[in-house]
């Protein structure tokens, strides 16, 4: 090897080496790896196996079947009256291999592929008679000690159970081997080899461990559980979005959403392209918190934090939606929380894990405009439908030349927009390694991953810089778990991102609106140079100064953005059972830390007219319309540095005890957290804020099979005044193990494997209200609620923002859930269900009733309202394995919540059918459109309305039969425009080493309302949609409901006023432009390979995993204008499609 590459070396130039040399060094380090790996791998061939009753032989037939090692030994040496009854669960070949044979007297050793067996030497026949005292003590995962667990003499009946504080002693021969069990964790085998002293840690098992559920503060029994608590399969929230948020609805049972959009590089919350919310939004506050809390390893993060998080990292994710469930966080907790812990080490063997990704992505669905032709006809007609006397803008000579290639295509533009400013692919890159293992003292677990997302937009090549969006996210993280004592330990938690941005100055979160709302024939995109203007730059295209051209705002310059956040933790863990069993106490501090950086980078673009042009001599001229430069140039006003530091400290006390039938269980907590932003620009603003809390939980099981549980949180709040400061939360919850009663179980026992009902009910309080800028009066109440708030404004002069009030409370929600959880047939079917509801008082909002002649200038803000949500969530799963070979798992979920008006201030003089009460919070207001006015007798007989209408244009319904349409005739309309009903399924068929996934979600009653006035065509240089040239009503064309009325050069509004949005409590809308948003999104496709061990070991690998998926390959929905789950915002950046193709491996 040296010696080829040595004569490779020579044959090269001499600027050539340094590269050369790099290769080599790279290859050596690869060599080392891999061949570290190849040894490694020997011993760490991950095998899963059940054994009943066999022999050593037959086990090691089997072994040579999975492995490809061959097993070597003397005849007769094994003996076949030894049997084995085990299960293996991705273990390593030693780990087997010690059961099967060092447990019963013989050692082996590897030499490549060949395993060579043989007995024990035999123990001095003095030793061998010695009969020794054997003392120890077992513990289990935590440290704690377990009474009862079975020691026994291994092939003998003869044993001991250990005592209350897991200590034990027995009589043994010298060459003994010792047999640890205990129900619900794996058996311990351990030869005696003459010690006196064995202490044992045992593991529990997997079916142990998948009854665990993570509960606030603390892991509990599935059986002991009272709140609602999700359990969430990590596995299906696998995806090719950068944004793991972008998996929640339709996978999670009470999660309510929907994506908004797809531009990557979100760096800030406002730029995410998600929304969801827990079981829905019951708040109506101007700008109300209804955001979940988010804890991270239980470090408080933002919804950022949780979009960046490696779904590969994730060890458990839980999703708390009740108050019993929630109530130990008090207020931080009032929207419901989500826990996610990432992955611990484990003591062994280093496993390594690498994952890469490419992937190809694209949008759903494109907005389909008219071509050029088409749009100067359609403007003709649309003049012309109007006053027929009118001139057509378009000749018949200029529609025929467009296009045309007799000429330049400058000259009689016929611009595709979105073909100009988009590209068809973009390609992105995810990859990710890890490294998990340790030692009995210490154990790690270490995390490294790389995420490039690039956007659609393409760059002039004239241009001296890229304006796509590219976005590089680099994420670290280190876990170390340090045994320091045996009832001591210390736990640290260390993750970084770093997010670098780099994108069009202009923002192109309505990327299609850009494309849209872009004359596609007046001018052209750019222009070639004259004879005037011949100096290299860029000559935009533009009919006036003020004309649209958005590729001219895309090239114009670009930003350059960056994101960091790093979430640090340290708890130190110290177990008191020597004390007292059960009793534990922990310690921890978190510092978590974010900044923000954005600086523009921008030219002024060059605006030309085309002026002239010369058929004879194909010479034109341009028009100078606007002084450009072409010089970069940052702009010091546009630069944005921000940041947040937040550092918490929390105490907690644990103690779990039983005696009998009885178990109790106490958790206490203390916490106390500082946050400081670099934002606050006032006095107020820039105080940092503080925290405490106090929370409590008891639990008391009585036979495992009744359980009650009390809990509550006891939470200040700054933003009150001093006698409403603080708030008590209390919550109380109850569940029964009907299928643990001896009458049921004897009864159902070989069908019903398990069935418990539970309820819960709580109050949690809420301080989140308006931070920011509200509605359309800029009210902003800022820090202090019950204070006044004043400011400056930018002419220098005091500005009353909001007026002080110090008799605001806490908003209160009271929560009640009732749940049951069923299994059948030993898990072939298991599911649950809850039935909420929550009522929530006292809701924080501004008072717009308040009338003029009091003489305030602003509407004050109070405790003005209450609403109550009702619901359903329920998840299923269903599996069943045919064979070893074949097994299917189907998930569904779905979620139903309706929140309603419960009380409310409204105004006196309102009609009452425009009344909130009763009505969902979010459904709109507006008028009741009866189709189109067909003549104009029909117009003469019908109430008057505002505009200028004509036949053809839409007809509304006089409510209050006054004879004239008004914002009195305005009523409930639709569906709200969140979301009331979400459902998805998702699943795992495994034929052999094929595995084939697959995930859909759907959502119903929740409407949009297209926004007409953006929609008119030719208004602003607006393009025209083709589904409305194809449906709109003309004199030919006198359908009742087409999808547009009468064309006009003109916006809608002129001849509809009601379609203006305009509404003192809330913009009207009207039925004509209502459309549900009702679809079911095939959301992934994937189908992967686990190649066959023999042929990865060659490779040195334990595992190796290629697969394909394509995610949002289809939609199924009955609205085309654009991707329906985007709602009323169609012309948002496009939700994608992706294809990509990946890898997975361990060594």
């Amino acid at each position: 090897m040296k010696k080829k590459w040595s004569h490779a070396i020579f044959r090269v130039e001499i600027r050539k080496w340094g590269r050369i040399m790099l290769v080599n060094l790279i290859l050596v380090l690869l060599s080392g790896v891999s061949l570290y790996a190849q040894n490694e791998s020997s011993r760490q061939q991950r095998i899963t196996a059940k054994y009943q009753n066999k022999t050593i032989l037959e086990v090691l037939e089997d072994l040579k079947a999975k492995t490809g090692y061959t097993f070597v030994h003397k005849q007769n040496d094994i003996s076949s009256e030894v049997k084995i009854t085990e299960t293996f669960t991705n273990a390593t070949l030693d780990d087997v291999l010690k059961k099967v044979l060092t447990a019963h007297g013989y050692d082996y050793s590897i030499e490549g592929k060949v395993i060579v067996v043989k007995k024990k030497p035999k123990i001095q026949e003095s030793l061998a008679r010695d009969i020794i005292t054997v003392k120890g003590r077992v513990v289990d995962e935590k440290g704690n000690p377990m009474p009862g667990v079975s020691v026994v003499i291994n092939q003998t009946s003869r044993g001991v159970a250990t005592d209350n504080k897991g200590n034990y002693d027995i009589l043994v021969r010298a060459d003994d081997v010792l047999k640890f069990s205990f129900i619900g964790y794996r058996d311990a085998t351990v030869p005696v080899e003459g010690k006196t002293v064995l202490n044992v840690t045992l593991e529990p098992t997997e079916e142990a461990l998948e009854e665990v559920t993570v509960v606030a503060y603390g892991e509990q029994k599935r059986e002991s559980v009272v709140g609602a608590v999700t359990t969430v399969n990590v596995s299906s929230l696998k995806t090719s979005n950068s944004d793991l948020t972008a998996s929640f609805v339709g996978r999670i049972p009470g999660m309510i959403g929907y994506l908004k959009g797809g531009m990557p590089g979100a760096l800030r919350e406002e730029e995410m392209q998600t929304q969801f919310s827990i079981r829905g939004i019951t708040s109506f506050g101007n700008n109300a918190n209804t955001a979940p809390l988010i804890l991270l390893d239980g470090v408080e993060v933002s919804v950022l934090d949780l979009s960046r998080i490696d779904p590969e990292d994730i060890d458990s994710f839980s999703v708390l939606k009740d108050a019993s469930a929630t109530a130990m966080y008090g207020a931080r907790g009032a929207n419901g929380v989500i826990l996610v812990s990432t992955k611990k080490g484990a003591e062994g063997s280093v496993y390594t894990a690498f994952r890469y990704e490419a992937i190809a992505s694209m949008p759903t669905k494109k907005i389909d405009v008219v071509d050029p032709i088409t749009y100067m006809r359609a403007y003709n007609e649309a003049l012309q439908t109007r006053d027929p006397l009118a001139q057509p803008k378009y000749t018949a000579e200029r529609i025929n030349n467009t296009g045309s290639d007799r000429f330049p295509s400058w000259v009689y533009p016929a611009n595709d927009w979105y073909k100009l400013l988009f590209k068809n692919t973009a390609i992105n890159h995810h990859l990710g390694l890890s490294v998990r293992g340790g030692t009995k003292i210490m154990q790690y677990y270490a995390s490294l991953s790389h995420n490039y997302d690039e956007g659609m937009l393409k760059t002039d090549r004239l241009n001296s810089f890229d304006v796509n969006i590219r976005n590089n996210t680099t994420a670290l993280r280190i876990n170390l778990n340090i045994d320091m004592t045996p009832s001591a330990k210390l736990v640290l938690n260390s993750n970084s991102t770093l997010d670098a941005y780099r994108g069009p100055l202009s923002s192109v979160q309505g990327a299609y609106s850009l494309a849209f709302n872009a004359n596609p024939v007046d001018y052209a995109a750019v222009y070639p140079a004259d004879a005037t203007y011949g100096f290299p730059h860029i000559r935009f295209g533009y009919e006036t100064k003020n004309s649209n051209n958005p590729y001219a705002s895309i090239q114009a310059g670009y930003l350059e953005r960056s994101r960091f956040a790093t979430v640090n933790r340290v708890e130190y863990i110290q177990n008191w059972g020597a004390i007292l069993k059960g009793l534990e106490t922990r310690a921890n501090v978190s510092l978590y830390k974010e900044a923000y950086y954005s600086t523009p980078f921008q030219t002024t673009p060059y605006q030309y007219r085309l002026a002239d042009y010369n058929h004879q001599t194909v010479e034109h001229t341009l028009d100078h319309l606007t002084e450009g430069d072409k010089n970069l140039k940052v702009d010091p006003n546009g630069k944005v540095t921000e940041g947040e530091t937040q550092v918490a400290g929390e105490f907690r006390v644990f103690y779990n005890g039983n005696w009998g039938d009885h178990t109790v269980s106490y958790t206490g907590l203390f916490n106390l957290s500082q946050r400081t932003t670099s934002t606050g620009r006032t006095l107020f603003s820039a105080i940092k804020n503080r925290n405490m809390g106090l929370s409590m939980r008891l639990s008391y099981g009585y036979k495992e099979r009744y359980y009650l549980e009390g809990s509550f949180g006891y939470n200040g709040s700054e933003r009150f005044a001093k006698h409403n400061r603080f708030g008590f939360f209390p919550s109380i919850g109850f569940s029964y193990m009907l299928s643990k009663e001896p009458f049921i179980a004897n009864a159902t026992g070989h069908w019903l494997s398990f069935l418990k009902v539970r309820a819960s009910y709580g109050k949690v309080g809420n301080d989140g209200i308006g931070d920011a800028v509200t509605d359309n009066y800029t009210q902003n109440v800022g820090r202090y609620i019950y204070l006044e708030n004043v400011g400056i404004n930018s002419q220098d002069q005091y500005v009353i923002y909001s007026y002080a009030n110090p008799t605001i409370q806490w908003e209160i929600a009271e929560q009640t859930n009732l749940g049951l959880e069923v299994t059948l047939f030993k898990g072939l079917l298991d599911f649950t269900v809850d039935f909420y509801e929550e009522i929530r008082h006292n809701i924080l909002s501004s008072r717009t009733i308040v009338p003029a002649s009091m003489g305030l200038g602003l509407y004050p803000f109070d405790n003005v309202g209450k609403v109550r949500s009702r619901g359903m969530d329920f998840s299923g799963k269903i599996q069943h394995a045919f064979s070893n070979d074949f097994w299917f798992i189907l998930n569904g979920t779905a979620t139903y919540n309706k929140s309603v008006f419960k009380e409310i201030e409204e105004a006196a003089d309102k009609p009452e059918w425009q009344g909130k009460v009763g009505h969902d919070i979010s459904q709109v207001v507006g008028y009741i459109a009866e189709g189109l006015f067909q003549s104009q007798e029909e117009i003469d007989r019908s109430p008057i309305q505002s505009g200028n209408y004509m036949p053809g244009d839409i007809r509304y319904r006089d409510v209050n039969g006054d004879g004239k349409i008004s914002i009195d005739d305005a009523v409930h309309i639709g569906y709200p425009t969140e979301p009331r009903f979400v459902y998805g399924f998702n699943g795992t068929i495994s034929y052999k080493r094929f595995e084939f996934n697959f995930a859909f979600q759907g959502a119903s009653k929740r409407s949009l309302f297209i926004e007409p006035s953006s929609l008119s065509p030719f208004v602003n240089d607006r393009a025209l949609l083709s589904a409305i040239w194809e449906d709109h009503w003309t004199p030919e064309n006198m359908k009742a409901n087409p999808l547009w009325p009468r064309l006009s050069t003109s916006s809608i509004i002129t001849h509809n006023m009601e379609e203006a949005r305009i509404g003192q409590e809330t913009l009207r809308a009207s039925t004509y432009f209502m459309r549900e948003v009702k679809f079911l999104r095939c959301q992934s496709l994937e189908l992967a390979y686990n190649l066959p061990t023999r042929w990865v070991e060659k490779i040195g690998l334990q595992r190796l995993k290629p697969y394909i998926r394509v995610n949002n390959p289809f939609l199924i929905s009955d609205f085309d204008l654009w991707d329906v789950e985007l709602g009323s915002s169609g012309f948002n950046y496009p939700i994608q499609r992706t294809y990509s193709v990946g890898i997975n491996l361990s060594f």
